[in-house]
């Protein structure tokens, strides 16, 4: 605010108002000295201020906070009308391509090579498509947030949680197109237990995928930073997901990157849900898996089962979810 030298009655009212500002700030600064210091002091004084007793500022209600954030949280994604349009634009095309690149498998030699290939695109699909767009989202919301509690205006698990429930839905469904549409275009198995198995898989790490954006969004310092963080480590993760190199071949240095990467445990799920049970044909003369069994041994994906990997991916979502919140909770003193 500056001083209107326009006229002297200006100037007046200016100074007024400029003190007035002053004392109300005094006095803010005064009531959060006491709260945040727990001391029931006698008196505290402020420019243009004086309160003495004990200051007794109210506290709301975890689930209202919780709702209050969540509603807020979903009145701004459904106005952000683009951002939504293009998850839902990115899966459609994406489907239609990847499902139109490996047009209906057949049952053949030359088919376990395009299903492997499939299920490493769905994986890969439940990583960056995801991370990407809502990092940048969660990043300017999280600097709100750090403005907001330095007045105490909710709790930071309020807010930590309303995100991962306005994100996880928007991803799942807007992912979940393509999922069905390659599914079926590209003509995996169709069963409708493998199917639902590997859409609990794909929703799962995709569960992951959000848990891990909080994570980053909430430890970095800058967006710039983040988008060299996180493509970084998802970059990583693809590279260990157990189709580039057996994890046997793998220097026992490195060997241990499998047991936290969700690529590799989602990987794994999709792997024996999609060729457990299957028979392959091969051409008279030549060498080829002939079982689905014998795909999965090669790969080394049996390690654990479908559901031992789908546990997995909900606990690594459980850590990271804590982790991002320890960072978070950190970064929003008080």
């Amino acid at each position: 605010m500056t001083l209107d030298y326009r006229s002297d009655d200006a100037l007046n009212r200016s100074k007024a108002q400029v003190k007035q500002l002053a004392d109300k700030f005094a006095e803010h600064e005064a009531q959060q000295a006491t709260y945040t210091n727990s001391e029931k002091p006698s008196s505290v004084s402020g420019k243009g201020v004086e309160f003495s007793g004990e200051l007794d500022l109210p506290r709301n209600n975890w689930f209202s906070e919780y709702s209050t954030l969540a509603r807020r949280d979903w009145a701004n994604a459904l106005r952000n009308v683009p951002f939504l349009m293009g998850q839902i634009t990115q899966s459609v095309f994406m489907a239609l391509l990847i499902g139109f690149m490996f047009f209906y498998l057949k049952k053949d030699s030359v088919s376990v090579q395009n299903r492997l290939g499939v299920l490493f695109i769905i994986a890969v699909n439940a990583t960056f498509p995801i991370v990407m767009p809502f990092l940048t989202l969660y990043y300017k919301e999280r600097d709100i947030m750090v403005r907001e509690r330095s007045s105490a205006t909710y709790r930071v698990t309020s807010f930590y949680l309303s995100k991962f429930t306005t994100y996880v839905p928007i991803a799942l469904v807007s992912n979940t197109i393509f999922f069905i549409g390659i599914y079926f275009i590209s003509h995996l198995e169709f069963d409708a237990g493998k199917f639902f198995i590997g859409l609990v898989t794909f929703f799962c790490l995709s569960i992951v995928s959000v848990a891990f954006l909080l994570m980053v969004g909430s430890g970095v310092k800058s967006i710039e930073v983040g988008f060299v963080v996180a493509p970084a480590i998802l970059t990583i993760q693809l590279l260990f997901g157990g189709l580039f190199a057996n994890p046997h071949t793998i220097t026992p240095v490195l060997r241990w990157i499998r047991w936290v990467n969700p690529v590799q445990y989602g990987f794994s799920s999709l792997t024996q849900n999609e060729f457990s049970g299957m028979v392959f044909t091969c051409a008279q003369g030549t060498q080829c898996y002939q079982t689905g069994a014998e795909v999965i041994k090669a790969y080394d994906v049996a390690r654990f089962t479908t559901w031992q990997n789908i546990l997995f991916l909900l606990m690594l979502a459980l850590v990271d979810m804590m982790a991002g919140y320890a960072v978070l909770r950190w970064k929003a003193k008080p």
